[in-house]
């Protein structure tokens, strides 16, 4: 999906909320709950409803705690998808720099290259031709960068969506629960299995982070990819010392040519 700012902040305004209210299940309403519970004439009259009521409350709390560390750690990685979209648009605007560049650079636009002539012509042609290729490069470089980082936040973002939904179902369904704690409601068998009560299960969650691990896997592989290609230096010609560098734009490159009509200058301008 496409990274959208308002989306985000609202998803991380809902997850923020969604950690309070586990946070106040776990330490107020159920042990309130289940005092409650144990105040009522009937849980205390009832052979074992007591027993049964504070197994009930452990396993909340147990299952609750679980998914609010669970919540507590993915949160960690919150701000990575806004950064991520941040800078896909600083790389937009290298691009358009670098494009424009390459463009400027295009033998074909250089009004020197069609009316220098001999050897000038041909080295401001030559460099011209490779400094245009290596813009392009970079242009390529950033394009890159700035589609994976936009790919990357918009998963981010999804995989943030999905949490705050699995969340919001957990605590719709705990609040009932709870009310049931209260009343000293139990369900049929000890209900041993609190996350069916929820509607939830660990495999959800556990899918959602897998799912996330694996985008960050292909985005690891892309920006290995990336690497490779920053390091190609096959459009970058040999600087005077021979080494992979930007094409040399020194004025001494053109000292080689002549200029018509002058006996003494080396320059040749038809």
């Amino acid at each position: 999906m496409n990274f959208d700012v308002a989306t985000y902040e609202s998803v991380m305004k809902e997850l923020e909320e969604y950690l309070v209210t586990l946070r106040d299940s776990i330490d107020t309403k159920i042990p309130n709950a289940l005092n409650t519970a144990k105040s009522l004439p009937y849980v205390r009259l009832a052979f074992g409803l007591s027993d049964l009521l504070d197994e009930f409350a452990r396993v909340m709390v147990e299952v609750s705690t679980w998914l609010l560390d669970k919540l507590i750690e993915i949160l960690k990685g919150a701000l990575a998808p806004y950064f991520m979209y941040r800078l896909s648009g600083e790389w937009s605007e290298v691009r358009s720099t670098v494009t424009s560049t390459q463009s400027t650079l295009d033998a074909n636009n250089l009004p020197a290259v069609r009316l220098w002539k001999g050897a000038a012509q041909q080295s401001y042609f030559r460099t011209a031709t490779t400094q245009s290729a290596a813009a392009g490069k970079l242009g390529d470089i950033a394009d890159k960068t700035r589609t994976t980082l936009l790919v990357a936040a918009g998963a981010g973002l999804a995989f943030y969506i999905g949490m705050a939904l699995i969340v919001k179902q957990f605590l719709t369904a705990l609040a009932i629960d709870i009310g049931l704690l209260a009343a000293g409601f139990t369900a049929i068998g000890g209900f041993a299995d609190f996350l069916k009560t929820t509607g939830i299960t660990t495999a959800q969650v556990t899918a959602a982070v897998t799912a996330i691990g694996v985008i960050v896997s292909n985005q690891a592989t892309a920006l290995r990819d990336l690497e490779s290609l920053a390091a190609d230096n096959g459009t970058f010609p040999d600087d005077a010392q021979g080494k992979p560098g930007w094409p040399d734009s020194l004025a001494g490159t053109f000292a080689d040519a002549s200029v018509e009509g002058d006996g003494e200058s080396k320059w040749r301008l038809n």
